[in-house]
């Protein structure tokens, strides 16, 4: 259910994004429009979403809100990872490092120490 989830707000909210669905994976991958990026993969944990930022970073996106059903819960997730794709596409995000030697992300806007 969470894979479909995303899958529909995907293709509503990036229409003309590119992107591959593997459901014997449970994956959905987006091609990098640079290839030293790396691909965004998306992998369907059962309960959350796996987001790997190209050659950069990871993350998890879940809900930990109890008493809603599991298509709220689904929908939230996928709205998470939406609302990050949106920001990634749109510049807002600085990504660093490599999965060889770790890495991260942090938002544009937020004070850096």
């Amino acid at each position: 259910m969470l894979l479909e989830t995303l899958i529909k707000k995907l293709e509503a909210e990036f229409s003309s994004l590119q992107f591959v669905v593997d459901k014997q994976n449970h994956t959905i991958t987006i091609p990098p429009t640079h290839k030293e990026f790396g691909h965004v993969e998306i992998e369907d944990d059962g309960d959350e979403f796996i987001v790997v930022v190209g050659n950069f970073t990871h993350w998890q996106a879940s809900c930990y809100t109890e008493g809603l059903s599991d298509e709220e819960k689904a929908e939230m997730i996928a709205e998470e990872v939406v609302e990050f794709l949106h920001d990634l596409l749109n510049d807002k995000i600085i990504l660093w490092g490599s999965h060889r030697e770790g890495g991260g992300f942090y938002y544009r806007d937020e004070e850096q120490r």
